[in-house]
């Protein structure tokens, strides 16, 4: 799975630059969040997030809520964020690899609404672990 897709399929492009650990860290986010989504709706394979929430509308049993989340505030968070602005310190990749190390942990599955509810927590935080992370340069 090739790591650049992953921001690409949540329809978010945002240049990395290579050698960069919080770059790094996000795609590895990105990856992890469209991996779980797959598996959370049981959908082998997608190319984007339209198609995949398309393809999720059509299952029995699913759960239009989340669906509706993604699509009414998940993606329209996601481009609002501004990736190619986002801190550069220890602390704000610390955040994201905490995250990413929560979302890991629930992959065994044994309950969907974890990781549901570590994706929620992971979009809507991004911005706001940002905004705490530029205080703080500002403050040091």
């Amino acid at each position: 799975m090739n790591n650049e897709n992953s921001s690409k399929w949540f329809d978010i492009n945002f240049k990395t630059k290579t050698d960069n650990k919080i770059d790094e860290a996000l795609l590895r986010l990105f990856d992890l969040m469209k991996k779980s989504l797959h598996i959370y709706f049981n959908i082998e394979n997608s190319s984007d997030i339209h198609e995949f929430l398309k393809i999720a509308a059509t299952k029995n049993n699913v759960d239009h809520s989340f669906i509706e989340w993604i699509k009414v505030k998940g993606i329209p968070r996601l481009k609002s964020i501004d990736f190619e602005n986002l801190p550069s310190n220890d602390q704000f990749l610390a955040m994201i690899e905490i995250d990413e190390y929560c979302l890991k942990s629930e992959m065994d599955f044994k309950e969907p609404e974890e990781v549901r509810g570590w994706i929620i927590t992971i979009i809507n935080s991004i911005q706001e672990y940002a905004n705490i992370c530029k205080q703080l340069e500002v403050v040091q």
